[in-house]
């Protein structure tokens, strides 16, 4: 296994002119991948930048794209938003039994914990070496500006230690490029608070550096920076702060919700809320989506693509079901011989799940708050598969319900209560259709990965935040407002000042459930408001745990440690760079052995 230290100093191997002095080992590279012959312009910088965005849609990609540790077949991104309050893991695997039995978090070199650790540590010093090498006399700005590429390398470092410290806790801090001669075997943990107020201070320049609004949606604008660091200063108890800065964006008219059909989707059936993960750029007429991975099918890419696996991650295994494995046997492709029965049932049912996680009962039930479950746009057929559909004889596509029926079931069996299997696989349950991509070539119908365009932040979050920052700040009449504007959009009633008074927090946690179902990294909000004023995440009656046995019948289970204190919500320091640090003893997170 590769050392903590290598993968921290992975941008900067190559990169870096320090070491030996002997002439004899002086070269002159001339490929332009050495830093010394890349970073001398604007083009140079910006090559790196598009590098970070690369790294920052490894979110999106699986857990072991980046380290060499076998097959994990989970999005990096369900690391944080599965095995939380609104979602479980309906697959077994070693590595991620936490998310549905959270007790078994005590894995410490678990590769889902040391991919997540080297992958966000790249992040941070590649974007120092970026902030560090711009600084040098004699590079060529006339193309660009440097201020932006600071900016954008400023707001990804932030954005990497985001997540390390909602994820690990206090991690090391560090904001100079590493190389061979600052080689370091003796960090040492920074406290969170400090390695907040850096991330403070890179947000805001940023936010003072880029506009507000890019050309597209898949550049970081201020508007990004603007809400990250809105949350940021929520976690940081200062909710006024956070309304000061969320004001320009929410209330500007730069970005606004989508409320109307629009993009290439408005033609099918479907309503506005989905048309936005169908079409999330600007160039499509999305004005809600801040940020987008734009993406491409590999057969009309030159240069290659990346494969997504959001969907095979949040997509039921539908085609595994011993009944629904019965649909499509009459389709001519099928009967042909021309696609296999899998790839048939996928091609007219949205694409391949695999089913790694999937909504909780509590969180399916939380779309009827005020009896809106069959209003409420965001749990519609067109935004969760309540439907499953079948290609027949004469080649039209119709709804598959045996006896009348569809199979698609919320019923809680035994198997899935029985606190000692290994696994669920309930391929019966309701799933979201947010990440739907049908594969454009039929013999692909069952591949995992997908290429659609994906939707990474929206204003319905950042109208979310802001209602939480005026609700936090004692205004309760305005945050209103604001979350009313996003039910509304989805057909949902308005909620009134007395409903917030009394339900208090939890009614916008809730609200955050119904509309980021799948996209929020759930963990961190969770663990960000049970840290508030000190709070322990660790405490069984903070927010994240509570809400666990409220509302996740899968691992809110008390045999499955959520109303234990003794069961970790943070992340294990992984134990290989614990090891590797041989200058310093860094202690592990509490509740690990």
């Amino acid at each position: 296994m590769k050392k903590f230290i290598y993968f921290i100093l992975t941008a900067c191997i190559l990169a870096s002119s320090a070491g030996c002095n002997k002439d004899f080992l002086k070269e002159e590279p001339r490929d332009n991948i050495y830093a010394e012959n890349l970073l001398v312009d604007y083009a140079g910088f910006k090559t790196i930048i598009t590098a970070l965005q690369g790294m920052m849609r490894h979110e999106y990609r699986r857990t072991d794209a980046f380290g060499g540790f076998g097959s994990l077949p989970l999005v990096q991104q369900s690391v944080w938003s599965c095995g939380v309050d609104n979602s479980w893991s309906n697959n077994s695997h070693s590595s991620f039994k936490f998310m549905y039995f959270p007790r078994n978090i005590d894995q410490t070199d678990a590769p889902p914990f040391r991919a997540t650790f080297e992958w966000l540590f790249r992040m941070v010093n590649t974007s120092n070496l970026v902030i560090s090498r711009a600084e040098a006399g004699g590079i060529d700005w006339s193309a660009g500006s440097k201020e932006e590429i600071v900016a954008t390398a400023r707001f990804f470092r932030a954005w990497a230690y985001r997540h390390l410290t909602y994820t690990f806790g206090a991690v090391p801090l560090t904001t100079e490029e590493i190389s061979g001669s600052n080689y370091r075997s003796d960090w040492e943990r920074t406290p969170v608070a400090e390695i907040r107020k850096v991330m403070e201070e890179d947000f805001k320049y940023a936010i003072e550096n880029l506009p507000l609004r890019a050309d597209n949606n898949t550049s970081i604008s201020g508007a990004m920076a603007r809400h990250y660091l809105g949350e940021l200063y929520l976690a940081m108890d200062q909710p006024q702060q956070a309304v000061n800065v969320l004001k320009p964006l929410v209330e500007g008219s730069e970005y606004k919700l989508m409320t109307e059909r629009f993009g290439a989707n408005a033609a099918n059936p479907g309503n506005a809320f989905i048309d936005i993960f169908r079409s999330p750029l600007f160039s499509q007429g999305n004005l809600e989506v801040l940020y987008s991975f734009l993406n491409t099918e590999p057969e009309v890419e030159s240069h290659g693509t990346s494969d997504i696996y959001i969907k095979s991650t949040y997509k039921n295994y539908y085609s595994n079901d011993v009944v629904m494995r019965k649909s499509n046997l009459n389709a001519p492709e099928y009967v042909s011989g021309a696609v296999t029965l899998p790839q048939m049932f996928w091609l007219v049912n949205g694409g391949k799940g695999a089913g790694r996680c999937v909504p909780s009962l509590g969180a399916i039930r939380l779309y009827n708050y005020k009896g809106q479950g069959t209003i409420d746009d965001r749990v519609s057929e067109y935004a969760m598969v309540w439907k499953i559909y079948e290609k027949d004889a004469s080649g039209s596509i119709v709804e598959y319900a045996p006896n009348g029926k569809s199979p698609i079931d919320t019923t809680l069996t035994a198997a899935m209560l029985d606190d000692n299997r290994t696994t669920i696989q309930n391929y019966k349950w309701p799933t979201t259709r947010k990440w739907d991509y049908t594969q454009t070539i039929a013999s692909r119908g069952d591949a995992d990965a997908s290429y659609a365009d994906v939707p990474y932040v929206r204003l319905a979050e950042t109208y979310l935040l802001y209602a939480e920052a005026l609700y936090e700040n004692n205004d309760p009449a305005n945050a209103i407002i604001w979350i009313n504007k996003v039910r509304n959009r989805s057909q949902a009633s308005s909620i009134s000042v007395a409903d917030l008074n009394s339900a208090g927090l939890d009614l916008i946690l809730d609200e955050r459930s119904r509309e980021l179902l799948s996209e929020e990294e759930r963990r961190h909000t969770l663990i960000r408001v049970s840290q508030e004023n000190g709070g322990d995440e660790r405490d069984v009656n903070n927010y994240f745990k509570r809400r666990m046995r409220q509302y996740n019948e899968i691992a809110g289970r008390d045999a499955r440690g959520m109303n234990d204190y003794e069961t970790p919500v943070l992340f294990p320091i992984p134990q290989d760079f614990i090891d590797s640090n041989t200058g310093r003893v860094i202690d592990q997170n509490p509740g690990y052995h």
